[in-house]
């Protein structure tokens, strides 16, 4: 501003404009990979592969920041740990970046949004992961803890020892007695001797198979008669009327054989007691309610003792005395059951020991839970106990319930509780971490006026077991100030720790304060009046953390616990859901093909029209039939052979001609004419599946059906005769899961507009195009198709790769993707020809010159960019070849595409001399990522070569550029062309790259004088500055001459008024050295110096 008084103003103006320096070389590299990688670390998923990140372009400074952003580039093995040469879920991008950024430090990685993954051959449909939480109880892992007794003699090979058994595990209901899921297993499971635990509810129960072939739950009565507690040791006969006494009774015998005397005793009416004779000897069987006096429980025993006559005892080979039934018990390794013959109650053969703790191989419950962040099942730890207030009692002795966690397993053994121990086991998890809570509803006028009694018991912090209940008792009034009285009531109990309250809507809230248990009798009802009632899993209807009590509690009516029944899929494979919409399946099975056949009215199954064909469908084989599959059956007219001789050229159909006795190959390019064959989703099974069942069908079942999709091709647009490769069953494609493809309220239009209301609504659809011809792709091919598919989407909608003010690179590659040159031409075209696009050639592409220049040429009139020809010609395009041999970050040898290398030996010749000197020869062209060029032969493997002079004049002439091996030089770039449509400077890559370098300076210096105003004054200032930069460039060897033009001879008065500024520069480019002649001339002896 203006001085007023004396003083001093000093302003500064900038007019020190100069262009600035160019960022050097940075790539723009379109990669493809896995979905949700770890990063390098393993700490984490890998944010560049997560899909939301799909097509966000990344800025690398360094390897590590590579693989913590992308994870480590993956190639592929087989089961023999080779690599996969060529294979399409290599991540070759990721590779080359790493490479490159080993000399460098400045690369935009972007990813298309394909799950290399998902693209994994399978032989089964995938399915979605789980929700996050979801639990599975593990049946194939766990380890049951089942040990059987052997009550023989120590002397006898396993003689009082206990066996681990292995049982059957059932998860489905199909194998249960009336295939329901609370049946027992059918006959048809198992042997005599198995045991089996059923895992069709959330109680797991566990049976055994006895000799008479039925299942019999273990610890039931059922069961402890199927093993006998007292066996005889003699056969033969015994005389009549002789007796014995057996738990008081004494018995005569009314026969002389033992099956006669086995019938007495089953006969007597003694409680518990059977008998029958087993191969002549007699077995005297308890169920568990046998006692020795007929009315004290005595553990199942058995007493028998000498009658007042004869020598049946003896007879039998029976011993006096007392013995036991079978019994199951449920203990831990540390409390070894007493069945040994030294003990107070030796046990027979048959008893069994749930052993509930690990060891030596003890219960192992493999509970397991879903994470959805690293996607792994998490162990989780589940031990057994018998009661939930033993289960508090062992995992927190310390504070009595309020130490377990929210989610914490336990397993409950023997769910009623009973006295009578049966084998079932339940899992449970900790409901809450917070004191144990249950709220009735409102009170008002739900109780009468009269007393109500009711019983309480709790459990105590490092007490055992449940305290002895206290007896309540109210005199209620019938009004909402009962529940005062019944809150008072238990306050007044002297509880340890259960306190009950009154809540602001009169509800009676009864706690306890440590997480614990609180059994609950109530004795009158007025617990059920006022709203408390029992949880139901089922309807979900009751009193949240109220359970009935158990049916072998016969003191309580209710539990209130933090342990609720555990949710979850007890299965032998990992539960998943259903699949997710747009996941990709890659069905790796060759040997499955439907193919149906045109009638002239519509596509049948194929038998449905050929009845003499194969009845087990296309014959899929190497080797030419000839005979059907079935080894012996002639071959007849219609017969179809799928050559698998060439999985490159999959699929080569036949069809078989009996008149000529020969096969007919088909072209499988012709979708117009009756010997064509239409490549196209018809059908995945033999209907339209269930509303819940997804159709099915085997391909014998498929050539009798008829049934088509709503969305198979229209019939009417194709000729009799031709035949209908259904995609959407055959397997060696890709398909795709769509969600609710099928319109289940609309009619099948290919069926006769039958309804499709009880459609399955989901369809698998192919994803991998066609080839150009109409051919299916099929293997490898068919992965391509869809990874290229992904990469072409990506860079043709990607506007964030468009921004050339923010995002400024100047090389762009694919790595592996020739399929790509075109979009990234038309790319490179919209941000204004400011990079140069190196290309790679196929790596199946053979070094023979014909293959070469046929290649180079496109003689086979490719569409793009691909194995079969190089289309695109751009001044800013550069392709090489061959292929590379190097290895990968795991130490693998594996093939790399040409760019692999090509990319590092332009940063590498960058960092020597300027982006205008050829990249290319001895001094700045060779290759120091890799160790060999080649291809990959038809085997699959690689094929070392180093191209002769023939060869790389063959590639020069097309306009590719060679790499070879030079004997005292190793791999180098040989060539620097690029794929110009005409010949000119831009020719070569030098002079691209020069032109490339002058559009991001001169667009630099250019810009400050925007707004400036257009007169001599600007004009010589922006001529200057651009005489500076081109004399810069003379002197550093791009150019050997220029003109730089800005007065009013391009600045006319017409130009000025519609604001405009012109800037003619004319350049003379500095050629590369590629072509070197040296004439040799004899001369006689003195004449050169007398030259």
């Amino acid at each position: 501003m203006a001085l007023i008084s004396p003083g001093v103003q000093v302003s500064v103006i900038d007019e020190s404009f100069y262009t600035p320096a160019e960022p050097g070389t940075t790539p723009m590299l379109f990669v493809v990979s896995k979905q949700d990688k770890q990063n390098a670390a393993g700490t984490g998923t890998a944010r560049g592969t997560i899909k939301a990140n799909a097509g966000v372009p990344f800025l690398i400074t360094s390897q590590r920041d590579l693989s913590d952003t992308f994870g480590d580039p993956y190639f592929q093995t087989d089961a023999s740990n080779n690599p996969v040469n060529g294979g399409e879920l290599n991540e070759y991008g990721l590779q080359a970046a790493y490479s490159y950024l080993g000399v460098s430090n400045r690369a935009f990685v972007v990813r298309a949004d394909v799950d290399l993954d998902e693209l994994s051959p399978s032989a089964s449909a995938p399915a979605a992961n789980p929700a996050n939480g979801t639990y599975w109880f593990d049946t194939a892992l766990t380890k049951y803890g089942i040990f059987e007794w052997n009550g023989n003699a120590v002397t006898v090979t396993g003689g009082q020892s206990f066996t681990n058994k292995t049982p059957i595990v059932i998860t489905n209901k199909v194998n249960l007695v009336g295939a329901v899921n609370t049946g027992a297993p059918k006959g048809a499971v198992g042997a005599v001797g198995d045991y089996a635990v059923v895992t069709t509810t959330t109680t797991n129960k566990v049976y055994y198979k006895n000799s008479s072939g039925a299942w019999v739950k273990v610890g039931t009565a059922d069961w402890v008669k199927s093993w006998p507690t007292v066996t005889g040791t003699a056969t033969g006969t015994h005389t009549l009327g002789h007796t014995i006494v057996i738990n008081g009774t004494t018995l005569a015998a009314t026969g002389t054989s033992v099956a006669q005397y086995a019938a007495d005793i089953t006969g007597a009416g003694i409680t518990g007691v059977s008998a029958s004779a087993v191969d002549g000897k007699l077995n005297i069987f308890g169920d568990g309610t046998n006692t020795t006096d007929g009315s004290t429980d005595d553990d199942g025993a058995i007493a028998i003792s000498a009658g007042a006559s004869g020598t049946l005892l003896a007879d039998l080979g029976l011993t006096a005395g007392t013995y036991y039934s079978p019994a199951y018990e449920i203990a831990p390794h540390t409390a070894v059951p007493g069945f040994k013959t030294a003990d107070t109650k030796t046990r027979p053969t048959g008893s069994v020991w749930f052993k509930i703790t690990d060891a030596n191989l003890g219960v192992q419950m493999k509970v397991k839970a879903f994470n959805s962040t690293t996607k792994l099942w998490e162990d989780k730890p589940a031990p057994v106990y018998k009661t939930h207030q033993a289960a508090i009692f062992n995992l927190d002795k310390t504070t009595g319930g309020l130490g377990l966690s929210l989610g914490q397993l336990y397993v409950q053994a023997h769910t009623t509780e009973a006295e009578n121990e049966e084998f079932d086991f339940t899992i449970f998890a900790r409901n809450s971490s917070t004191a144990t809570s249950i709220t009735s509803s409102a009170v008002a006028t739900q109780l009468s006026s009269q007393s109500y009694g009711f019983t309480m018991s709790e459990s105590i912090v490092a007490q055992a077991a449940m305290s002895t209940g206290k007896a309540l008792t109210i005199t209620a009034t019938g009004a909402a100030s009962d529940a005062d009285l019944i809150a008072d009531a238990i306050n007044a109990a002297g509880f340890v720790n259960i306190v009950a309250s009154v809540d602001a809507s009169n509800r009676v809230i009864i706690q306890h304060n440590d997480g614990g248990e609180i059994h609950i009798k109530d004795t009158n009802g007025a617990f059920g009046l006022i709203g408390f009632a029992a949880f139901n899993y089922t309807t979900k209807a009751g009193t949240a953390n109220l359970y009935a009590a158990p049916t072998g509690d016969a003191v309580y009516d209710f539990h209130a616990s933090n342990w609720k029944i555990l949710t979850q899929t007890a299965s032998a494979n990992a539960p998943t859901a259903l699949t997710t919409d747009g996941a990709l399946w890659y069905n790796s099975i060759v040997d499955e093909v439907d193919i149906m056949v045109h009638d002239g009215q519509t596509w049948k199954g194929y038998q449905n029209v050929y009845a003499s064909a194969d009845p087990l469908g296309p014959i899929v084989s190497a080797t030419e039939p000839t005979t059907q599959q079935d080894g012996s059956s002639a071959l007849v007219t219609g017969d179809i052979w799928v050559s698998t001789a060439d999985l490159e050229n999959y699929p080569q159909v036949h069809k078989y001609n009996a008149d000529l006795q020969k096969w007919l190959a088909l072209d499988e390019g012709d979708q117009t004419s009756e010997d064509g064959i239409l490549f196209s989703d018809a059908r995945y099974g033999t209907s339209g599946g269930t509303t819940t069942l997804a159709p099915s069908g085997t391909i014998a079942e498929l050539l009798v059906s008829d049934h088509l999709d709503t969305d198979a091709p229209d019939p009417a647009l194709y000729p009799k005769g031709m035949l209908l490769w259904n995609l959407r069953r055959s397997g060696f494609n890709v398909k795709k899961f769509v969600r609710n493809k099928v319109d289940v309220t609309a009619k099948n239009i290919r069926m006769g507009d039958v309804s499709m209301a009880t459609y399955y609504p989901h369809r698998w659809v192919t994803e991998s195009a066609n080839q150009i011809d109409g051919a299916g792709s099929f293997g490898r091919k068919a992965q391509r198709k869809v990874i290229i598919q992904a990469l072409q989407a990506m860079v043709n909608s990607n506007q964030d790769i468009r921004d050339d003010e923010s995002r400024l690179f100047n090389v762009m590659a694919a790595p592996g993707y020739s399929e790509l040159i075109n979009e990234m031409v038309a790319l490179n075209n919209d941000r204004g020809l400011t990079a140069f696009i190196v290309g790679d050639s196929p790596f199946r592409l053979k070094s023979d010159g014909t293959t070469l220049n046929n290649w180079g040429a496109n003689t086979a009139l490719a569409v793009e960019d691909n194995d079969n020809g190089a289309v695109t010609r751009d001044e800013y395009l550069g392709m090489f070849y061959p292929s590379l041999f190097t290895s990968d970050n795991a130490g693998n040898n594996v093939v790399v595409p040409p760019s692999h290398g090509i990319l590092r030996t332009l940063a590498l010749s960058d960092q020597v001399s300027f982006p205008w000197f050829a990249p290319a020869g001895t001094r700045r062209g060779g290759i120091t990522n890799a160790s060999a060029a080649g291809y990959i032969d038809a085997e699959g493997e690689f094929k070392s070569i180093a191209l002769n002079e023939g060869q790389r004049d063959t590639l020069y002439a097309n306009n590719i550029n060679p790499i070879t091996f030079l004997t005292g030089a190793g791999l180098v770039n040989f060539g620097q062309k690029t794929r110009a449509k005409n010949a000119s400077a831009l020719d070569r890559i030098n002079v691209a790259r020069l032109v490339i370098y002058l559009r991001s300076q001169l667009k630099k210096l250019a810009k400050p004088y925007i707004f400036e105003p257009n007169d001599k004054i600007t004009r010589d200032e922006i001529k200057a500055q651009a005489d500076s930069l081109m004399l810069e460039l003379v002197s550093q060897r791009a150019l050997y001459d220029f003109l730089v033009v800005c007065d009013e001879s391009n600045n006319t008065p017409s130009r000025i008024d519609r604001n405009e500024l012109y800037l003619d520069i004319a350049i003379e480019p500095v050629k590369a050295v590629e072509f070197i002649y040296i004439p040799l001339r004899l001369k006689n002896t003195g004449e050169i110096s007398g030259l």
